[in-house]
């Protein structure tokens, strides 16, 4: 008679293997979820930017040439309604809000986390696209400045601002995340050209820094 043993894993040890295999499958899933989250903002930043540089060229092309539109000065309801109703032909939506806050009624945070702004007031334009983003404008310059006569972010010429959150009100509303800034201007559309893009600043300039690298790496 030979003695026969048996060999084989302990209880204790297949409970810390499939410990370890379930750690490495979380963090595996969360950087490809992750990767995936990042390159469809990506493509939405770049997609909903040539949406409002077509929309600006139909409406030229029916209007003339931006700076003749009868929108007047400065950012108000009034403003704001005016210069939609040169858009609105050229662009499709689910709903239109107008100055209300019934689309967008969220508290909006910085990149840094150090400074929150609501876009509840009446001077804001908003509405929703079909994929359930929403976007929101105002007209005019800062301090008090003439329609398309501010330069802002690099760019001259501004005639409104555009805000997009990919997401709409779902979290987390921050900008450089899922909230995007555009410059609607004289020459065109273009995204908020200043390197304030890091996980220290405003992150204002984020859809700058998206279109010039195609990646979202200032989040890393």
């Amino acid at each position: 008679m030979f003695n026969k043993t048996k060999s084989g894993f302990t209880l204790a040890e297949v409970l810390i293997t499939l410990v370890i295999v379930g750690v490495v499958a979380s963090l595996t899933i969360s950087a490809v979820i992750n990767t995936y989250v990042e390159s469809s903002t990506v493509a939405k930043v770049k997609k909903s930017l040539s949406i409002l540089g077509q929309v600006k060229r139909l409406a030229e092309a029916q209007n003339g040439s931006i700076v003749g539109w009868d929108f007047g000065e400065g950012a108000t309801a009034e403003t704001a309604t005016q210069f939609w109703n040169y858009l609105k032909p050229h662009i499709s939506l689910t709903k239109d809000c107008g100055t209300s806050s019934n689309c967008y009624s969220v508290m909006t945070t910085r990149l840094n986390r150090s400074y929150q702004e609501s876009y509840n007031s009446t001077i804001y334009y908003k509405f929703i696209l079909a994929d359930g983003s929403v976007m929101w404008f105002r007209t005019g310059g800062f301090n008090g400045t003439g329609k398309c006569s501010v330069a802002d972010g690099g760019v001259d010429n501004v005639c409104a601002l555009f805000w997009y959150d990919v997401n709409g009100e779902k979290s987390p509303n921050v900008f450089g995340i899922d909230i995007f800034l555009y410059e609607f201007g004289k020459d065109g559309v273009f995204p908020y050209l200043t390197n304030n893009c890091t996980k220290d600043s405003f992150g204002s300039g984020c859809s700058g820094y998206i279109m010039q690298h195609n990646n979202m790496n200032y989040l890393h």
